[in-house]
């Protein structure tokens, strides 16, 4: 299988090094593409007023290129660049942090794995639910065994796979999971350099779904959810009667 692989937190992120390397230890051929430097909460977007470059970059004898875009750039003009040897998948990761709850908004990770949904190639994103931990070889190997599991088990156009594995040596098992409400909080900002540093806040909404992504990690299993680029919510419109007259009043 022919895989290609990017992330948001750059091209010499441990992360995405080890994703790369677990892939080929796998058997697959690997590309990469990925940011030049850190781009993470950069979510779905991508460049439209300039050129981008995608410039060869040494990589332990993997193909792979720097590319000075968004992660979703990446993962296009790769696809572009590609397009006489399509790849089989996009995998994306492993990010360094959880992409759990409202955080799928703000993920580069998860955007640019729906970028390649988005252009007919079966995305899936890998996020390790740690800051701190530097192993990411166990992740990794998980994420190239559900991507492999995500070919042969293909989604509409548009939407992905979503794997978020807990840190530590260990993992209980796999569960589904629903999107939990994680990283949802009223903003807060510390004063620095004359200006404003976001901050996370501690209003938080509580999660009692216990088949959420937040709470399926936090009990040791690695969660899998199924992300859609439609956001259309599943609330019913209320009656647009009144609104009606009153825009069609002259």
């Amino acid at each position: 299988m022919h895989i290609l692989i990017a992330n948001d937190d750059g091209i010499f992120a441990p992360g995405i090094r080890a994703l790369a390397e677990a892939a080929e230890a796998a058997g697959h051929r690997v590309t990469v593409f990925a940011p030049e430097a850190q781009r993470s909460a950069a979510s779905h977007a991508i460049t439209l007023n300039r050129a981008l470059h995608a410039r060869p970059v040494a990589y332990g004898g993997m193909r792979a290129f720097s590319v000075d875009g968004t992660p979703a750039d990446c993962v296009r003009l790769g696809l572009y660049l590609l397009r006489d040897d399509l790849p089989d998948c996009v995998l994306t990761g492993v990010n360094n942090g959880a992409n759990r709850g409202a955080a799928t908004v703000y993920s580069g990770t998860v955007g640019s794995a729906m970028e390649g949904s988005l252009c007919g190639v079966p995305g899936v994103a890998v996020s390790l639910c740690s800051h701190l931990d530097r192993d990411y070889a166990l992740a990794a190997r998980m994420g190239v065994q559900v991507a492999e599991w995500a070919v042969a088990h293909p989604l509409p156009r548009g939407e992905i796979y979503s794997l978020n594995v807990p840190f530590g040596p260990e993992v209980k098992g796999l569960r589904a999971a629903t999107v939990s409400n994680e990283y949802i909080f009223s903003p807060m900002y510390a004063p620095e350099d004359g200006g404003y540093r976001m901050i996370e806040g501690r209003d938080l909404v509580p999660e009692t779904d216990e088949n959420s992504d937040l709470l399926v990690t936090e009990a040791g299993y690695a969660a899998l959810s199924i992300i859609r680029w439609n956001l259309l919510a599943d609330t019913p419109m209320p009656d647009l009667s009144e609104l009606e007259a009153e825009l069609m009043r002259k």
